[in-house]
């Protein structure tokens, strides 16, 4: 995390801080001429990568509180340039802080319009910054930074005065509802600690007075006024701030205000500037008055941040993807391990098993022979009956087909040529595979039928018939060839459908040769 240095600017000089944890511990001094503003170059040159708070306490500054229409997005934005333009015209540290809006009528917004009205005082000093590149996250005046102060009080009024010194003077900023409406920074001449006690007590009648007549309280009412003291120091104010009928003082304790918002570097006098440094560094205002031109490395840096740390969560996020694959890689390699194991072990006892059984008098190339010349032998005696139950189902299903004879064999090239579709082959073609072989394995049967007489002058009838026959028997997986048709199938000879039958007429008769694989 970059380190944080505090610069806190009056009319005298400019004080720098190193902050850290709660500690807070001065750096150096810059006199507002050449030779300050070139030494503090050089600082903020070796203190590059650090991100710069600008602190100023002037007494000029502006307070406006206005109620304005309640808008948002860019009607807004240039409501509140418009406005400040119009209040602080030549000075470009201003900003607008949101005040709530009213309950009641158009509910407008409360809207409190503050500047630093002196721009030569602050500009030099944002002019060696940006030279030098320097990161500065915002400039903050005193009553931003008491705005955000808790004080510690059990019971705050509504409205009420708070009063601290610096070494720029003694400031009095009002708080109404947690916000600041008015400040004002009265100079010291001296310094000394009467001198301090007599113009809080004086400037708090004056602050009155500016209230009574803002009709922010009646002229009767008391107001509340608390005052930031230091323990040596709080006898002497507390004879000088006396009570009255319109200011009620209550003392706060710097030390224990400091112990408790978590400055462990307690301040040494009743000066405030410390613990308001340490709350700038702890929780800065939301509002500040740089332009965007002075926070230009400020956003660069924070880029710079955003992309390391987007950059780190991927790298993060791949080591832990590679890490679940390298856990699940040893996993999967302690499984294989655990099966090769177990593969071992069962071949081992498998091995065990084939030496304690029997030796067989055969090779194994002699054992598998015999295995298949078993299976052959076993299929050979498979018989007709398949075969024939296939056969009278087809019969079944073509009323009009009357078997006459039937002839079964095994094996043989005719079966092999039936389920080829063609006729059978000569011995020693090659074009079908010798039944010797277990996987080609058939039986054929050689079917007689014949067709009714009433078809015997119709041969397109007969061949439908017989065509359907066909279909019912290659259904069942049969292959089937036919080897004599019921009618003279010359290519030559058209086919009639009449007159030119013999003398005696008789019935159609075609044989079928049926084959399939065992």
């Amino acid at each position: 995390m970059a380190a944080r240095r505090l610069l806190f600017l009056d009319a005298t000089s400019l004080t720098a801080y190193r902050w850290a944890s709660g500690h807070l511990s001065p750096e150096a001094e810059f006199a507002p001429n050449a030779g300050g503003f070139e030494a503090f170059g050089e600082y903020v040159a070796k203190a590059r990568r650090s991100l710069f708070y600008l602190l100023v306490d002037f007494a000029e500054e502006g307070f406006q509180v206005e109620e304005v229409p309640y808008v948002q997005g860019k009607d807004r934005t240039a409501l509140i340039q418009r406005k400040l333009s119009q209040y602080f015209y030549g000075t470009p540290y201003a900003a607008a802080v949101s005040l709530g809006r009213r309950k009641d009528g158009r509910r407008d917004e409360r809207m409190l319009f503050t500047a630093l009205t002196r721009p030569p005082q602050i500009e030099p000093w944002l002019t060696v910054l940006r030279q030098a590149e320097g990161r500065l996250a915002g400039l903050f005046s005193v009553p931003m930074v008491l705005a955000g102060m808790p004080l510690l009080l059990g019971a705050p009024a509504q409205r009420y005065m708070v009063l601290s010194t610096t070494r720029a003077g003694v400031r009095q900023t009002l708080i109404d509802n947690g916000r600041v409406t008015f400040s004002r920074l009265t100079p010291l001449v001296t310094g000394t600690t009467e001198e301090m006690a007599l113009t809080c007590a004086a400037e708090a009648e004056r602050m009155y007075q500016y209230v009574t007549g803002q009709r922010l309280i009646g002229r009767a009412d008391q107001m509340t006024t608390h005052v930031l003291v230091h323990p040596a120091q709080a006898a002497v104010f507390r004879e000088n701030c006396i009570d009255t009928d319109t200011i009620h003082f209550q003392f706060i304790d710097l030390l224990d205000a400091s112990s408790r918002l978590g400055l462990k570097t307690p301040p040494q006098s009743a000066l405030a500037e410390a613990l308001f440094l340490h709350v700038l560094a702890h929780k800065p205002p939301r509002e500040q008055f740089a332009p965007a031109e002075d926070r230009h490395f400020f956003r660069l840096a924070q880029i710079r941040f955003g992309l390391r740390a987007t950059g780190a969560t991927i790298f993060t996020a791949c080591l832990l993807f590679a890490g679940r694959h390298a856990i699940e890689y040893q996993a999967i390699g302690a499984r294989n391990a655990e099966t090769a194991a177990m593969t071992a072990v069962e071949r081992g006892r498998y091995d065990a098993i084939l030496q304690a059984l029997p030796k067989i008098p055969l090779s194994n190339d002699a054992l598998r022979a015999l295995t298949g010349r078993y299976e052959r032998i076993l299929r050979q005696a498979h018989g007709p009956e398949p075969m024939y139950v296939a056969i009278s189902q087809a019969l079944q299903e073509s009323p009009r087909v009357e078997l006459t004879r039937l002839d079964w064999a095994l094996g043989g090239r005719a079966g092999a040529a039936t389920l080829q579709g063609t006729a059978p082959v000569a011995p020693g073609s090659g074009t079908v595979p010798s039944p010797t072989s277990p996987a080609d394995l058939f039986e054929s049967v050689e079917l007689h039928a014949q067709l009714p007489l009433a078809l015997a002058t119709d041969p397109r009838a007969q061949r439908a018939a017989v065509d359907v026959f066909v279909e019912h028997l290659r259904a069942r997986n049969l292959g089937v060839q036919v080897l004599k048709h019921s009618f003279e199938a010359d290519s030559a000879k058209s086919i009639k459908s009449s007159g030119d039958g013999m003398a005696q007429v008789q019935a159609p008769q075609f044989s079928l040769r049926i084959g399939r694989r065992i």
